[in-house]
This record gives structure tokens, C-alpha cells and sequence, in this order.
């Protein structure tokens, strides 16, 4: 069956969210390709993984705390062995540890898994759906999300991540309570009334960065609840003279409809190499090849110089001020960041640990990098350049043009793998790699699982 939106006719087509939902309601997980499930798969994988490593990180006892509050249910709370909430509560509390380490995927230049996957779960495992039904609606809900970004047009400060993942999880929800066209169409009306999220709280390194997903994925089920009991949402969620592209950022939402159905753009979503924001990313590859190349040390560094676009600049070129939030500071300093890599050989999740932000040996080498920023680049994630002046005088370059996990430079299986075993085994809830490789195979046969409320027993 091949399902999708003539771009000609979307073109000319009043209401996108209308044929947004009559395309993806006709879906079915047959009509899937089978790449675009096993990227489904992989992605899912590393957001669980990720997740895990996340138990201690700063502002996850307070999101714990408050879906503790919940009413019990069916939806499993992540590394918390039996303890399970209604689903709204549980992708809360998930959704915050999906995003906690900033160390979850990438697609184009939203976070779409760390939403959608916490939400279909949770609902998945309280309707007891089977593996193929929980694939299906990922999918679709983070195609949703990407679609969503792909169209927008302009950047003025909105996290759009949060702000299209709540039409992804009440997409994903809804398909997996079983709505109909109408209730679904619903869903995504109410999901524009809590559309929402800025880039402030990247700015000011707040620990509200890491909630406003998880506000997301929550208020996508909740969505699609109020849809379920017969409550009205606007027809016009998407492309309305109030709705989400009027309101948030200029795009053409028609775009969203272009090959829907019969090109899955969430194919292309990119694993992260380190634990930090992906603006930092090109310049963390670049300061890696500068050592590996040239065996230096942070000691050995007089200066040094990080280039990077007015985007990237933005997001992550701002002062070194850790004594708040240390953690997200490490997250969100290119600095940090290549002062890290400079003076110990790397970055990974030991390097946003608070100890190691705050470390007194780390700030003078910080102090000696400086940001500039090159106007006439508009890349999101790169290019990136750093420079290292030498003591001894000599002068040493590195330029990244494709960040480590994209569709431009992926990551091996190798590097996949191993990924998943460090987060895995990091933290309070570190896993045996027997339950680790357990948990890997059972994800890879997911459509097998005639139910998903099972999905974690005697592995995690």
C-alpha cells in the first residue's frame, strides 16, 4: 500500500492538518519500510539508553517526585524496577530523563524520540498493544515532529523541540488508544493549546531545559485523552490563522504533507557522540583530531580559538558560569567542552558529572579558548574550527564540516554499540551487559512482542 500527499495538491491544500491525519490514519506498519523501522529501532534504543544513564542527574529527583504523585497504572517509570504510573506521569518523569544528559538523537534539528518515545510507551503499556503497533505509532509521531521543523522558516528563540513534539505525541497517543480520524483530529487541536518552549532556558543553562520535553510528551497523552472523552480541539492546529505557524515561527505547513507517507524524513535522525548540545559537537570532533593528531595536552595550549555560526554561538558560546547548574553548563559551553577534550584526552558522560564541570585544574584552560563567531556561516550544527596556539610556538587547525552520528558522518555499529553500553552501565542503575544485550535483542525484535506492557520484565 503506498500512502502519500501529492506535493501539487498540498500546495493548494486549506487544511493541512485535516489531510495530515486522514494520511497517516490509512498507515499501517506494513506500509512502513523495513529501514525506516530498524532507524525506528535504533533510535529507540539509544533514547531508552540514554535515558538510563540519566537516574542521577540534576532535576530528575524532582520530576521522580512528582510522578510519584501520579495515580498508579500500567506505564513503567524508568529504572524504577516495578513501579509503574498512569501514562501521563510516567513519560513525564521519562521524557525529563530522556533529555537530562543532553546525549539523545538528533532529527534535522529537533529532539523528536525523547517526546514521542516516553509518551507511546506509556500508552502502548497501558493498552497492552503488541511491538507492531508501538513501531507504527513512533514512527508516524516522530515524522510528525521532523515534518513539523522541516517546514519552519525562520528561528527566533522558540525550542522547537517541545513545540512540534507535543503534535508528535499526541499523534502517537492517539493511534495507540485507537482513535478515529476525528478524535485523532481532535488530539492535535488540543496539543496546540499547549504548544510551547523556549531557547531562554538553554541560554541561562536552567534546568528547565531538560523539563520542557517531558512537559511535551506529557501533554501529548493528556491530549489525546480530552480527544478520547469527546473534547474539541481547532481544526485548523496547524495551518490556522492561529495556529502553530502563524503563532510560532514562519514556515509553509504544506510542506509538511510533501511525500508523507512514502518518505520517512526521520530516517536521517543522527545518534549523538557526546553528551552535550549538538552545537558543540563539530568543535568537540575537531579538538579530538587536533589531539590525536598532534599528541597535545591542555597543558601545552597558550590559546586557542573556537569558530562557529551565529546559531552555534548562540546555544553554546556563552560564558563559563557553572557554580548554578554545573551540569547543563557543561552541556551547553563549547569551551567547557573542547577544555575538556584538551585536557583529558575526550568527552563523555563522566565530563558533565558536576565534580568534573567545577574541576578548579579545568577553568584556567577555559579561560585561554575564545569564541568567535563567523557571520557569514548559517549552519545549525556546523561548520566548526579551532585553532590551538602552542607554548612552544606552533600553530594547529582542525575544520569540521559534518558532525560525528549524521547522515553526513554516522556513527559505526562499533560506536553505536559501545554507546549503548556506557549508558547503560552509567549510574544508580547500571545494567549487567547480560541484561544490556538482553534488552538490545528484544528491542531488535520488537514487532515479534505480542505485548508491549511486558516489554521490560526479567530485563531490566
Amino acid at each position: 500500500m503506498n500512502v502519500s500527499v501529492s506535493p501539487k495538491a498540498a500546495a493548494v491544500r486549506a487544511d493541512v492538518t485535516a489531510a495530515v491525519v486522514q494520511a497517516t490514519q490509512r498507515i499501517r506498519f506494513d506500509d512502513i519500510p523495513a529501514r525506516t523501522i530498524a532507524t525506528t529501532k535504533r533510535v529507540l534504543l539509544d533514547t531508552l539508553a540514554v535515558a538510563w544513564a540519566a537516574a542521577d542527574a540534576a532535576g530528575v529527583n524532582a520530576a521522580r517526585a512528582l510522578a510519584l504523585r501520579g495515580a498508579p497504572g500500567h506505564a513503567s517509570l524508568w529504572g524504577e524496577g516495578e513501579t509503574r504510573r498512569e501514562p501521563s506521569a510516567a513519560a513525564f518523569y521519562n521524557g525529563t530523563l530522556a533529555a537530562a544528559l543532553d546525549f539523545d538523537s538528533l532529527a534535522g534539528f529537533v529532539h523528536a524520540d525523547i517526546i514521542v518515545a516516553p509518551a507511546a510507551l506509556a500508552v502502548a503499556e497501558q493498552q497492552r498493544r503488541n511491538g507492531r503497533e508501538l513501531l507504527a505509532a513512533l514512527t508516524l509521531g516522530n515524522e510528525l515532529v521532523v515534518r513539523l521543523a522541516a517546514a519552519t522558516r525562520t528561528n527566533r528563540g522558540f525550542f522547537h523541540t517541545s513545540i512540534a513534539g507535543v503534535f508528535g505525541a499526541a499523534l502517537a497517543a492517539a493511534r495507540l488508544r485507537g482513535l478515529d480520524a476525528d478524535r485523532t483530529h481532535n488530539a492535535l487541536g488540543i496539543a496546540l493549546c499547549h504548544a510551547g518552549g523556549t531557547q531562554q532556558s538553554h541560554v541561562e543553562q536552567r534546568l528547565t531545559k531538560r523539563l520542557q520535553s517531558a512537559f511535551a510528551a506529557r501533554d501529548g497523552i493528556i491530549s489525546a485523552d480530552l480527544a478520547a472523552l469527546g473534547t474539541t480541539g481547532p481544526r485548523a492546529a496547524f495551518e490556522g490563522p492561529f495556529g502553530l505557524f502563524a503563532l510560532f515561527e514562519e514556515g509553509r505547513p504544506e510542506e509538511v504533507l510533501d511525500g508523507l507517507g512514502r518518505r520517512f524524513l526521520m530516517e536521517e535522525t543522527a545518534l549523538k557522540r557526546f553528551p552535550a548540545c549538538g552545537c558543540s559537537h563539530a568543535a568537540l570532533a575537531a579538538a579530538l583530531e587536533i589531539v590525536a593528531r598532534h599528541g597535545i595536552t591542555g597543558e601545552d595550549v597558550a590559546r586557542g580559538e573556537i569558530v562557529l555560526t551565529p546559531y552555534m554561538a548562540r546555544l553554546v558560546g556563552g560564558a563559563f558560569a557553572p557554580e548554578a547548574n554545573p551540569q547543563v553548563t557543561g552541556q551547553f559551553n563549547v569551551r567547557y567542552g573542547v577544555a575538556a577534550v584538551l585536557a583529558r584526552g575526550g568527552f563523555g558522560l563522566a565530563d558533565i558529572e558536576p565534580a568534573a564541570v567545577l574541576d578548579p585544574a579545568i577553568r584556567p584552560l577555559v579561560d585561554r579558548l575564545s569564541v568567535r563567531v563567523d557571520e557569514s556561516r548559517t549552519g545549525t550544527f556546523a561548520p566548526a574550527d579551532v585553532t590551538i596556539e602552542t607554548h612552544d610556538g606552533r600553530r594547529l587547525s582542525h575544520r569540521v564540516e559534518a558532525v560525528p552520528g549524521s547522515p553526513e558522518a554516522p556513527l559505526g555499529e562499533d560506536e553505536i554499540h559501545a554507546k549503548l553500553v556506557a549508558a547503560f552501565g552509567y549510574g544508580r542503575n547500571e545494567l549487567p551487559p547480560a541484561r544490556i544485550e538482553a534488552l538490545v535483542q528484544r528491542i531488535h525484535r520488537l514487532e515479534g512482542v505480542d505485548d508491549v506492557s511486558i516489554l521490560f520484565d526479567q530485563v531490566l
